[in-house]
């Protein structure tokens, strides 16, 4: 048997114990095969004490319980939707409230204007009295 046989043969090995008798002759003869074997016997070895292990029921609960709650996220999405809709009833009612309080009359920069013109050309003397106007117009309105 060579080499490459032996560790084809000990990938196929389903316990360490179960070794054909060509193996145990080429490890006799190999150091090499020899020390893959003894670490495929300290591999299996591992593996049946993990196996052994037993888990805490807790630890289980726990995780049980967060894959849960991750599974819920409808209540959380709620949130968001009542504050866009609180906000938008906010703002509606903002404008709302402004429009009762402002004068049902339309200011605009014409009606300003105009007054500012009417003063300036009507006053005894025009040229000195336009910044006081603009002054006394914008400040008492």
């Amino acid at each position: 048997m060579t080499c490459k046989e032996f560790n084809n043969q000990l990938a196929l090995l389903q316990q360490p114990g179960e070794v054909p008798r060509e193996m145990e002759v080429h490890m006799s003869n190999c150091v090499s095969c020899m020390e893959a074997f003894e670490k495929t016997k300290l591999l299996f070895d591992f593996v049946a004490e993990e196996k052994a292990k037993k888990i805490s029921p807790f630890v289980t609960t726990r995780i049980m319980a967060q894959i849960e709650s991750a599974e819920k996220p409808g209540k959380v999405m709620v949130r968001p939707v009542l504050a866009s809709v609180f906000s938008l009833v906010v703002l509606l009612m903002g404008f709302f409230s402004a429009s009762l309080f402002t004068s049902s009359e339309p200011s605009s920069l014409a009606d300003t204007s105009e007054v500012i013109a009417t003063d300036y050309f009507f006053s005894d003397n025009p040229g000195s009295q336009l910044e006081d106007i603009w002054l006394n117009t914008y400040s008492y309105e």
